[in-house]
């Protein structure tokens, strides 16, 4: 008896050990697969034969990691920033991500309905109401009865927007709409709040309409632009690693590459370069929908962005990687929009600033296999290539 309950649950431990392996050799083939897909749309020419590539294979085996030379290639290819340390997607959203992160907290951190109770030192856009678990909220978190109809919307008009608030990476399912004397209308039509609450499954929110500054608006009036930056905590400092201007395109009103946006890169001065890229990694020196240049473009007070991230993160003590999407208001002081501890996509930033975690890759390549470690690796998942 006690042999056959042994038994058991070694089979059962085994069983999980295969599953383990299955899900994480399927995050790294589904990766590859959609990075090879990537670079076949772009006109980059990977030299395979860079003395960086035997380097490359070198570093990572030091660490009992099997690197595809695929990525270093690429990536350089893009850039001609020929490194050892370019992150492979697969590495970095099954080992890295979790090790660096606890995903058994995150989905509670990046509740954007919750913002407002971590991120008290930030300015924000303005929460007009909150449905939170299948209840509604005023931007105070007062519980609201919708049955007697106190709402407390604004009487006049409000351009604003209904956003998801779990699950709502990449502008999913991200709605224009306005409010006029009380009620909410998207696309002019009156809107149901008990059919907004079903379609939103319980959780969403409803934010004004952010007036952008001319500096951005200038170029790409449509959308909301974000710069995109990413922050990491190295022993008991956060330091801004690598940051990113995004753009909308197509006229849609939100600035994910796959709608037609692209992505420049901004150095530490706030200086934005003269080129961009588009989603098949093609560079261009011109927005593609509106035709302006990005020549001469300076984001102000960019000192104040950094500082920012640094005191924002400081309010994630449990999550030590954070990428942040900051926009730029008409008086040219940064708002935030969202932060993303669960997937902060790493190909734009390789791809534009090279391998952006530099002398800090080795320490955290070296504390993978610790204990402390090994509590989240299974919180990573694979839905698609993140960039």
């Amino acid at each position: 008896m006690i042999w056959s309950l042994k038994l058991k649950k070694r089979m059962i431990r085994e069983i999980k050990k295969l599953y383990r392996f299955l899900k994480r050799l399927n995050m790294t083939l589904e990766y590859n697969k959609e990075f090879d897909l990537l670079c076949k749309g772009t006109s980059a020419v990977p030299d395979f034969k860079h003395p960086s590539i035997k380097e490359a294979k070198k570093y990572w085996a030091k660490f009992n990691i099997r690197l595809n030379p695929k990525w270093p290639a690429f990536l350089a290819a893009f850039n001609n920033i020929h490194s050892c340390k370019y992150i492979p997607n697969d590495v970095f959203f099954k080992d890295i991500v979790p090790s660096l992160n606890n995903l058994n907290l995150a989905q509670a951190y990046v509740d954007k309905n919750m913002y407002e109770v971590f991120m008290q030192c930030v300015k924000m856009p303005k929460t007009l109401l909150r449905c939170m678990h299948g209840n509604f909220y005023d931007a105070d978190y007062n519980l609201l009865d919708i049955e007697n109809g106190s709402m407390g919307l604004p009487g006049k008009e409000v351009d604003c927007f209904i956003k998801p608030t779990i699950d709502s990476g990449c502008g999913k399912n991200i709605k224009k709409c306005k409010m006029l004397g009380g009620r909410i209308f998207a696309d002019e039509i009156l809107q149901d709040i008990n059919e907004l609450r079903s379609a939103y499954k319980g959780e969403f929110i409803i934010q004004e309409e952010i007036s952008q500054s001319p500096i951005l608006s200038s170029i790409y009036p449509y959308s909301l632009n974000c710069i995109r930056s990413m922050s990491l905590r190295v022993d008991k400092e956060i330091i801004n690693l690598s940051h990113l201007l995004k753009f909308g395109g197509k006229k849609n009103y939100v600035d994910n590459t796959g709608l037609g946006g692209v992505v420049c890169k901004v150095d530490g001065h706030g200086i934005v370069s003269e080129f961009a890229y588009d989603d098949k990694l093609i560079k261009i020196s011109e927005h593609p929908f509106t035709r302006k240049s990005f020549k001469n473009l300076i984001l102000p007070n960019f000192g104040e962005l950094e500082r920012l991230v640094i005191q924002c993160h400081e309010k994630l003590p449990h999550f030590d990687l954070v990428a942040w999407d900051f926009g730029l208001d008409d008086l040219n002081q940064y708002v935030l929009i969202e932060y993303n501890l669960l997937f902060p996509g790493l190909v734009y930033h390789q791809v534009i600033n090279g391998p952006i975690f530099k002398n800090h890759l080795d320490g955290i390549l070296g504390h993978l296999h610790e204990t402390k470690y090994k509590k989240n690796q299974n919180g990573a998942a694979a839905d698609k290539l993140i960039i």
